[in-house]
């Protein structure tokens, strides 16, 4: 299965690279700390089970590197090449560590800036006169031809227009000699992922991968959240360690995360051990608006919340510190999401596939990947929180985008907007709707009908609402909330109620004295509506007394829909002779 996710939010813990002048006979061995910090840039990938390349990780000194009252610390000064002299390049052995996943995909992109700048690392250093020894994992799953270091080395040469030339020293465990390296100037280890002294970083391991070797190169982002032996342990027996320029572009990119104050902040959060990375996750929940678990570690949420989760997925004291996160993002309004079903293959018969729920996979069954629902899932909410100011066009959508604007959120099949379109001309209308379909529905039939003042987006309003209505250039009049799933008012669903971050963007964005029509024929929801609006409206929102007001159960309602246009499920409801439970709020004048 091809990658399906870019761009999200989680953490990764950053080994710092460390450098000095000292000649090679005072070699010292550098301590190494790490430290975490969020990064935007994150594949994830699906292929025979979820592997997630960066993940939540916690180091020793987490307190300092994570918890500023809330806030990030600077990142540490990380050396990189190319602020390293020249002049000291020449005729020293550089090893690079290089990311397989840009260079020896199937298909390499020469206009990417991340392959462009990878290739730049090792032609710069060839062209500074070094000798470059050349280090990575790779795996036939990214590209069949990797059959071998021989066949590697043939496509590097390939890509480089250089002489790549493999070398058995792993397997032989024989030190480089000096001599050997006279035979070209850029060489190729072997396949790091088939040596277990790797992932554990072996003392003895990294020192037989060094041998030789004056300066290491690290230019694999995407492995920087590990301690390996490639990374971490080599640069203990190296006088100095930097990045290249591949790396140089992501660090680059991970600061100006760092420093964005832009809504939505979405976490994609992999990989297992969820009591170890409990604070790591508090933290992620205290400043994104979403965590979205796909990992090991959902399994140990999913539990937390009541679900029936098989005794082997289940991590062993890890059920306290999955609640607490579950409190902590709740207490927090944080969107809470996990997969909904699992692709499982057959402990018995590993042939056999079959999509289970994520409450009811069999205990003879086994998850190996996320099911159809959970990608539609992660994929809506990953793809709705672009910054969609930058993409709409508003003098396209609307004949007059200065007219003041009317929303409703969880359009449906856009009988309202429509029918509100038709009556009030001076005004424009938009309705956010998360099925696609429908909203694509709604678009053709703005088109086919001619209205412009009109126009419908595909989006979780929960965390785009304010990055979309922010771009308008004109005034915030009214926004709806009509008749949402009744279901949200059941416990494992309680996450996709209203969140406190759209409802302080709608008091944020409202216009003085702008409504907010709110009804549900769920007399429970419709309160909760209430109470979180007046709860989280920054005291800028309070209710309309009028004379429709009516009382139902002893609490106060409107008798009618103020604008005389009905939504489907409303008119559903009237139908049936069943009661809506509708109130207005309005904005303060002096808000």
């Amino acid at each position: 299965m091809s990658p399906v996710l870019k761009t999200v939010q989680t953490t990764l813990s950053l080994n710092k690279l460390s450098s000095s002048n000292y000649p090679r006979k005072e070699k010292k061995l550098l301590q190494h700390g790490s430290c975490s910090f969020p990064i935007n840039n994150v594949q994830l990938s699906f292929r025979g089970g979820f592997e997630v390349v960066s993940n939540v990780n916690r180091s020793h000194k987490e307190k300092t590197c994570l918890y500023d009252e809330g806030e990030l610390e600077a990142l540490p000064h990380v050396q990189t090449l190319r602020e390293f002299p020249r002049e000291e390049l020449v005729a020293k052995v550089v090893m690079v560590r290089f990311d397989s996943t840009i260079l020896l995909g199937e298909k390499l992109d020469l206009s990417s800036q991340s392959a462009s700048k990878a290739l730049y690392t090792i032609k710069y250093l060839h062209e500074c006169g070094a000798k470059v020894i050349l280090m990575s994992e790779w795996s036939r799953k990214i590209n069949p031809k990797l059959l071998d270091a021989q066949a590697v080395a043939d496509i590097l040469s390939s890509v480089l227009q250089l002489n790549v030339i493999a070398l058995r020293c792993i397997s032989c465990k024989s030190p480089l000699r000096r001599e050997d390296l006279q035979k070209a100037d850029i060489f190729l280890l072997e396949n790091l992922s088939e040596y277990k002294e790797e992932v554990a970083n072996c003392s003895k391991f990294a020192e037989l991968l060094s041998s030789e070797v004056d300066i290491l190169v690290n230019d694999s982002f995407c492995q920087s959240h590990k301690v390996l032996a490639s990374t971490v342990g080599v640069a203990r027996f190296c006088y100095a360690s930097m990045a290249g320029f591949s790396f140089e572009e992501n660090l680059h990119q991970l600061k100006k995360i760092a420093k964005t104050k832009k809504k939505p902040y979405l976490a994609v959060i992999g990989g297992g051990n969820l009591k170890r990375n409990a604070a790591a996750l508090q933290f992620l929940a205290s400043r994104c608006d979403a965590l979205v678990f796909v990992g090991q570690m959902s399994f140990q949420i999913m539990s937390a919340l009541g679900h029936s989760i098989p005794t082997n997925l289940v991590e062993r004291d890890a059920h306290k510190a999955a609640l607490d996160i579950v409190q902590f993002a709740h207490d927090k309004n944080v969107l809470m999401s996990y997969p909904k079903d699992f692709w499982c293959t057959n402990q018995h018969l590993p042939t056999e596939l079959e999509v289970f729920p994520a409450h009811g996979v069999s205990a003879s069954w086994l998850p190996v990947d996320l099911g159809p629902r959970s990608l539609e899932e992660i994929y809506s909410l990953v793809t709705n929180s672009k910054a969609y100011p930058f993409e709409i066009d508003w003098s396209v959508a609307y004949h007059d985008a200065s007219q003041p604007l009317v929303v409703d959120i969880g359009s449906g099949n856009g009988l309202f907007i429509m029918g509100m379109a038709q009556n009030r001309k001076d005004l424009n209308f938009l309705g956010l709707e998360i099925n696609g379909k429908l909203v694509r529905r709604c678009l053709d039939s703005v088109h086919q009908s001619g209205i412009r003042n009109a126009y419908f987006i595909g989006s979780n309003a929960t965390t785009t609402f304010r990055s979309i209505v922010s771009s308008y250039p004109g005034e915030l009049v009214l926004v709806s909330v009509q008749c949402p799933n009744p279901d949200f008012n059941k416990p494992e669903n309680r996450w996709s109620m209203l969140q406190r971050s759209l409802i302080e963007a709608v008091a944020d964005l409202l216009a003085s004295k702008g409504k907010v029509f709110l009804q549900s024929d769920v007399e429970a929801v419709a309160m909760r509506m209430k109470e979180q609006f007046l709860q989280y409206g920054k005291g800028k929102l309070h209710l309309s007394h009028d004379q429709y007001n009516i009382r139902i159960n002893g609490n106060a309602w409107l008798e009618e829909n103020p604008f005389g246009i009905h939504s489907d499920w409303e008119q559903h409801v009237i139908d049936r002779g069943a009661p809506m439970y509708r109130l207005m709020l309005s904005k303060s004048t002096g808000s």
